[in-house]
């Protein structure tokens, strides 16, 4: 059995300014920092043996913020990375409404048929991902691994370990900076959700 913490990154430079970051490695903000704080302290009695990360900048620097007290080792896996959004990255949301006015709608209200123009579709972040967890849950049997990853990746990959098809992705919440998502698994049977989108760390974060 595998334990996985999954954890979205904290808040950049993006998610602040409202700009698509996508794999632009954007800083990340003063509340991000008190976000890392935040999580570090609610995961400082958990037992991780392992981080898995993207090498993005904000997911690399909530990495090495939990690890703070662990000390373990940290595996760098760019099928954790954020989606590729193409002709969207660095641009407005306002912006990208006005140009792309289906492929917005689509990202929106119907993402299982969403791709980025010049970039990825959900569906190969959903299989990019799903390739990922099943390796780590092989290879991390009896321990706790921590993964930390982005909005729309975490989206994907907890549709992939709820055992749902890319067509009900809409059905997942998009988790805030610095969410936690809990699961037992064996890559088996159905994962034991233990905890999901939970923030009440960030309760005191403006």
């Amino acid at each position: 059995m595998t334990k996985l913490i999954i954890v979205r990154h904290c808040q950049a430079q993006g998610n602040l300014e409202r700009f698509f970051q996508g794999r632009i490695d954007s800083d990340i903000t003063p509340k991000g920092r008190a976000q890392i704080g935040a999580v570090t302290e609610l995961l400082s009695s958990e037992p991780i043996d392992v981080f898995y990360t993207s090498s993005l900048k904000r997911a690399r620097l909530t990495t090495d913020g939990i690890n703070v007290y662990h000390n373990v080792p940290i595996i760098t896996d760019d099928r954790l990375a954020e989606i590729d959004a193409g002709d969207w990255e660095g641009r407005f949301l306002t912006d990208i409404e006005q140009l792309y006015p289906q492929a917005y709608s689509d990202w929106c209200h119907n993402p299982a048929v969403f791709q980025a123009p010049g970039g990825e579709s959900i569906a190969q972040v959903y299989q990019r991902v799903g390739a990922a967890v099943d390796d780590i849950i092989r290879d991390n049997d009896g321990k706790t691994v921590c993964i930390v990853s982005h909005g729309c990746a975490i989206k994907c990959l907890m549709c992939y370990l709820h055992g749902w098809k890319v067509d009900d992705i809409a059905n997942v919440p998009l988790g805030t900076n610095t969410s936690v998502n809990i699961l037992q698994t064996d890559g088996r049977q159905a994962p034991v959700f233990l905890m999901e989108n939970y923030t009440d760390h960030l309760a005191l974060i403006v």
